[in-house]
């Protein structure tokens, strides 16, 4: 994470930083310029739906290799069946990196190195074309370098075609002298890690008791964490193998880094249980003309069991078959024109650069599923003697006997983001977007997946818990936050409780009515109704609050968890109003005509509440009931949703009130969009509703700028809409087609996760498809008559005083595998001085501050 720079220790720092973003914030939103949009973002993921593997363009290497899609399988469960608690934290099963990094080397002009040693150019690389003349539109990720007169591009990527965890690494030595290069050999290193541990997904595993061996050419290295094959695409000259403490002629990476024409040395040796191996292949190319290219390459299968070396080989066998690196690369390319000629539908009045991104969030979105329902569990968690236990039978429904294969419920399920984004897990939330974009881009069938992954998962497990008690919780279907990989509903907790969220009930409706009205199919809420009315909507009305109206206290969209933190959120209401009216549509249709009513009157009766019990004297949507009542800091970009989803008029004076004022206090300084709520500095100097907030609040956020970009563009003010499209494109396209989680407010930089699934492509897709319709979809039929509306003597004071923000997935502590954050930026020297460096920027603020409380006096 970033924070700002400190200018000096002590209260000034605080003091300084509000000010500036302050400052900044007050200017009004056409008086800003967005920064300049720049390189931030360089690690390339690719995916099959089983597992999921990345480029990385700075290291110039493949620096992750996953068993799974998702970050983790499961909970940990007793012998009784149970979830297992360690202090209060669930004990989950994370799924495994494999990989430690594969990169390749060169021999040419008599001397060799590897590549990851040279430099990228970073304009070239990024995600192979669809079809000649375009940019991205694939899962192919590639790296571009130039060795003197051959030009070198690497290739990685998930085959489409392989239902296993798999990868391809590629590469392609093209001449572009004028005279042929000499004696060229290719190296390919593998460093795979398969011993004990599951420290989370983007922590590197233990490489204990690791073995090699060599089958025909295949390298066989198998380990606790299971086995890896990887078979050579094109002739093997040698191939060498070597552990991490072996210094000698053996270390076949020494060997290549020492340069010179030194030929790896064949390993022989019979298997050996060690520590740290490596493995590398070495490929005389020989001679390449002026204007030729050579290719070579080599393919990687993973399967959980150590001793499942014939099966694995074997998946090489159908995927490979007498193709080389070439034929391979050629016919992932073709596999996904297929997708963008036959699938995809792309929203009319996009410009190149928009059909560019949206075709590929199209592939995001697609990669981003999960396709497995099947894997193989150890009757070993970490390590050997650590027993492992599950909730999954085996494939034919009898009891599961480990070591075995399972059947779980993770196929269909929409992950948040894509690595190396931490968020590789199926929120609820995320994925009512993305199922909702999918149907939008013609993806039926992935939609269908989405949409029916949510009805199958094992959920329903918090109704007993003691913090829903008060509510008496009824039956429900649909997550309370999140799912694991193989389809367990979960949530996390920190100090302050778990996140239980009740947005996802509308969402899925919402998504769910949006599926059938787009793609015309009907059959699956046909199929499915009895379980849609009474375990989502019939859930979600007996969740409204008869003191309020609105959805009870949760924790929401921004997951500030319980214990004195859930609020009576206005998204998680919105939702539910427009969720309900479209379940209303949904059982009209089906002939269930009393639940139809049913629905329809509490959707209207949720949007009155919303609007009588949580805006401000000037009718301004608040972020929730009780920061309305404390009379400040209550500003949220979430509720943009209730002008996008139809709720209220567009050009009525809840929008009026409440766009004007997001804008003021929440539009970014480096950007076109929005923060996604005044958290962050809402506290400085009084008392204050959400501590809690952090620079995840104060970013500019991608999903509430896009939202915002519709409701704007609703309103008839089509110029920022069109800004906040621009912004996220061209951020997008210089950030290899990643739609990122957020933008640093200050610098426009990437920050903390992306490429965002439902929350960036699925969005962006979104915000396309808006602008191209241009008709309103009001929520039940009509917006709300402003003109009847009352206000309570409660409802709220005058107009407060809010700042910036900050935002994201968990206001808490970040999940066990996100890894260690970046540490505050601090300021040079020990003390705050007015001398130095510094001290113009510091007296500089001062300065300014007194101004703006002049200003701020004279307005009051």
């Amino acid at each position: 994470m970033k924070r700002f720079p400190l200018l000096c220790r002590g209260w000034v720092t605080s003091s300084v930083a509000l000010l500036l973003v302050a400052l900044l914030w007050g200017l009004p939103p056409e008086a800003r310029a967005e920064v300049a949009v720049r390189r931030t973002f360089l690690k390339l993921a690719s995916s099959n739906g089983h597992g999921a593997v990345m480029l990385d363009l700075e290291a110039k290497k493949v620096s992750h290799f996953r068993e799974h899609l998702f970050a983790t399988e499961e909970p940990i469960i007793d012998a009784l069946g149970n979830d297992v608690f360690v202090r209060g934290q669930p004990q989950v099963v994370h799924s495994r990196d494999v990989l430690f990094d594969a990169f390749f080397g060169l021999r040419s002009d008599g001397t060799q190195r590897w590549l990851n040693t040279q430099d990228a150019d970073l304009d070239a690389s990024g995600y192979a074309p669809w079809t000649p003349g375009r940019t991205g539109g694939t899962g192919l990720a590639t790296l571009v370098q130039r060795v003197g007169p051959l030009e070198v591009t690497t290739y990685v990527f998930a085959p489409q075609s392989v239902p296993h965890a798999s990868f391809v690494m590629a590469l392609r030595v093209r001449n572009t002298g004028a005279s042929t290069s000499p004696g060229v050999s290719v190296f390919s290193l593998h460093n795979f890690h398969l011993g004990f541990g599951r420290p989370g997904v983007l922590a590197d595993l233990d490489e204990n008791g690791e073995t090699v061996e060599v089958q025909a050419h295949d390298f066989v290295e198998k380990g606790f964490a299971g086995v890896v094959v990887g078979r050579p695409l094109g002739a093997v000259a040698r191939k060498a193998a070597w552990t991490s403490g072996d210094s000698g002629a053996g270390n076949g990476f020494i060997t290549v880094k020492n340069g010179g024409q030194q030929d790896l040395r064949d390993f022989t040796a019979p298997p050996s249980a060690a520590t740290g191996w490596a493995t590398a292949y070495q490929f005389n190319l020989g001679d390449i003309a002026a204007g030729a290219e050579k290719w070579t390459g080599v393919a990687f299968v993973h399967l959980g069991n150590p001793e499942g070396m014939a099966t694995a080989r074997q998946w090489l066998s159908d995927y490979v078959g007498t193709s080389d690196a070439k034929a391979l690369v050629d016919a992932e390319v073709a596999r996904w024109a297929s997708f963008q000629t036959d699938t995809v539908k792309v929203p009319a009045g996009t410009v190149a650069s928009e059909e560019t991104l949206v075709r590929h969030s199209a592939v995001v979105l697609h990669m981003a599923q999960v396709r497995e329902s099947e894997t193989f569990l150890r009757e070993s968690l970490s390590r050997d003697g650590e027993p492992r236990l599950t909730r999954f039978k085996a494939p034919n429904g009898a009891p599961a006997a480990l070591p075995g294969m399972v059947k779980h419920a993770g196929k269909g399920a929409v992950l948040a983001s894509l690595p190396p984004g931490q968020w590789t897990y199926a929120w609820i939330r995320d994925g009512a977007y993305a199922a909702a974009a999918m149907a939008t881009l013609g993806m039926r069938n992935d939609a269908r997946e989405a949409l029916s992954y949510y009805l199958n998962a094992d959920s329903g497990r918090f109704q007993h818990w003691r913090e829903l008690q008060p509510y008496r919780m009824p039956p429900y279907l649909i997550t309370l936050t999140r799912y694991h990989g193989f389809g367990v509903e979960e949530t996390d907790f920190n100090d302050a409780g778990p996140n239980l969220e009740f947005d996802g009930f509308g969402l899925f409706l919402w998504a769910l009515r949006h599926y059938e009205r787009t793609t015309g199919d009907l059959s699956l809420v046909d199929q499915t109704w009895p379980t849609v009315s009474t375990k989502v909507a019939d859930a979600l009305v007996a969740l409204i609050d008869p003191e309020t109206g609105l959805i009870r206290p949760d924790s929401s969209i921004w997951e500030t968890h319980w214990n004195g933190r859930q609020r009576a959120w206005t998204y998680t209401s919105l939702t539910a109003a427009r969720g309900l009216c479209d379940a209303a549509v949904l059982a009209e249709r089906v002939g269930d005509s009393a639940r139809a009513t049913r629905y329809r009157a509490a959707g209207e009766s949720i949007r009155r509440a919303m609007a009588e019990k949580v805006t401000d004297w000037n009718f301004t949507l608040a972020s929730n009931l009780e920061e309305l009542r404390a009379g400040r800091g209550y500003w949220d970009a979430a509720v943009f949703d209730a002008f996008s989803m139809g709720l209220f008029d567009p050009a009525g004076k809840i929008a009026r009130e409440t766009m004007r004022g997001l804008d003021l206090r929440l539009s970014s300084p480096a950007g076109a969009g929005w923060a996604r709520n005044d958290d962050r500095y809402d506290h400085t100097g009084w008392a204050d509703m959400s501590p809690w907030g952090s620079e995840y609040d104060s970013a500019e956020w991608v999903i509430v700028s896009l939202r915002g970009a519709m409701a704007k563009r609703m309103a008839g003010d089509s110029a920022r809409a069109d800004r906040v499209l621009k912004w996220v494109t061209d951020q997008s396209l210089k950030n290899y087609l990643a739609v990122a989680e957020t933008y640093d407010e200050m610098s426009g930089a990437y920050k903390f996760n992306a490429p965002m699934v439902g929350f960036g492509a699925g969005a962006y897709a979104l915000a396309l498809a808006h602008r191209a319709d241009g008709t309103a979809d009001p929520a039940c039929g009509a917006y709300l008559d402003e003109s009847t509306l009352s206000k309570p003597p409660d409802a709220g004071p005058g107009e407060p005083d809010a700042g910036p923000v900050d935002g994201g997935h968990d206001a808490g502590p970040g999940e066990p595998d996100a890894g260690p954050e970046e540490q505050p930026l601090v300021g040079g020297g020990g003390g705050c001085n007015a001398t130095g460096p510094g001290a113009m920027a510091m007296w500089l603020m001062l300065v300014l501050a007194g101004l703006f409380g002049l200003t701020r006096a004279k307005r009051a």
